[in-house]
């Protein structure tokens, strides 16, 4: 490996407490969105980064998220995971960050969390869900929330989740496979016409997978938003600026067929590393981070970027 790539950020981690796993197959079975639920622990975590070169990887909770139909459930187990986070970030200093699962959509909910996450907790950000039972982000009900995270300059880590119409369209595949990149675009373009972006430009959000299908979309989404009002009436949504100031990472998508048309779509200085441990296992990490390594698209300072200088620009506590 190159030494531009070693000692990276991953901002695409995951981990699952063991009360989360319990009650998240409790309330969804085992293998939610098709796959079958991973067991984690710190040790076995840091035994894969020391392998893969990781420095720190940016703990969140993947799909299906914390909220299973009952809101005072989902405030008690979104304090668990996040209390659990915090303690292996305090355990392991260095080697780990996190971001704060949020109750959603039980908003007053999600608020509190928020201010107990990064005031006493000190999380590094929050980790959102595509659509919460068919909510999707810049669904006015989120509106509060945004502007809070937006009054904090926060960091928000968009991760999918199935739609409420898997069962029709995912034509029997696990979610992740298709369903998930599409839901991704439906997420940020929502988020982009429905205003939310511009009225809250402090955020610094992180989409995945390289934006899903979004830089295919890019300048149709564009031509739309030449025609379409968004966030005041008289303006019309400047798409292709909000998709070029949003942050992407690579899990699942180290090949030039993603990187290409991302490179298009935003700044170098925009893209993170994500490897999508602990729902994707090691032998496939190192495979993606192979492919990646191999980028003709990348120069040695593209890579010291992606892998480390453009996480710290988000997370300077890391330095």
């Amino acid at each position: 490996m190159t030494d531009e790539f070693k000692d990276r950020i991953d901002v695409h981690f995951h981990y699952l407490s063991p009360e989360y796993r319990e009650k998240m197959i409790d309330a969804v079975g085992g293998s939610p969105d098709g796959f079958a639920a991973p067991q984690w622990s710190a040790e076995a975590t840091l035994a894969m980064m020391d392998r893969m070169h990781i420095a720190t990887g940016m703990l969140s909770v993947s799909s299906p998220g914390v909220h299973f139909g009952n809101d005072a459930k989902a405030r008690l187990l979104a304090r668990s995971v996040n209390e659990f986070a915090a303690r292996n970030i305090g355990d392991h200093r260095g080697r780990f960050g996190g971001f704060a699962s949020l109750p959603l959509p039980d908003v007053d909910g999600a608020l509190l969390e928020i201010a107990y996450a990064l005031d006493t907790l000190k999380l590094d950000g929050v980790v959102v869900l595509t659509n919460f039972n068919g909510v999707y982000l810049g669904d006015k009900r989120l509106d509060p929330v945004f502007d809070e995270l937006n009054r904090r300059g926060a960091v928000v880590f968009i991760h999918p989740t199935s739609p409420i119409c898997w069962q029709q369209s995912a034509l029997g595949y696990p979610r992740p496979m298709i369903e998930f990149m599409f839901d991704s675009t439906r997420a940020v373009v929502n988020l982009i016409f429905s205003g939310t972006t511009a009225r809250c430009p402090k955020l610094r959000i992180i989409v995945p997978h390289a934006g899903g299908t979004l830089p295919f979309l890019a300048r149709r989404l564009g031509m739309f938003g030449r025609g379409l009002a968004g966030g005041s009436a008289s303006a019309p949504v400047s798409t292709e600026e909000q998709l070029r100031q949003l942050y992407y990472d690579l899990a699942g998508s180290p090949g030039s067929n993603a990187l290409a048309p991302l490179l298009e779509m935003t700044e170098r200085s925009h893209i993170l590393y994500g490897s999508d441990y602990v729902h994707t296992p090691e032998a496939i990490v190192s495979a993606h981070l192979t492919e990646l390594l191999s980028s003709k698209l990348l120069s040695p300072e593209d890579f010291r970027a992606i892998g480390r200088g453009n996480a710290l620009a988000l997370f300077p506590r890391l330095a």
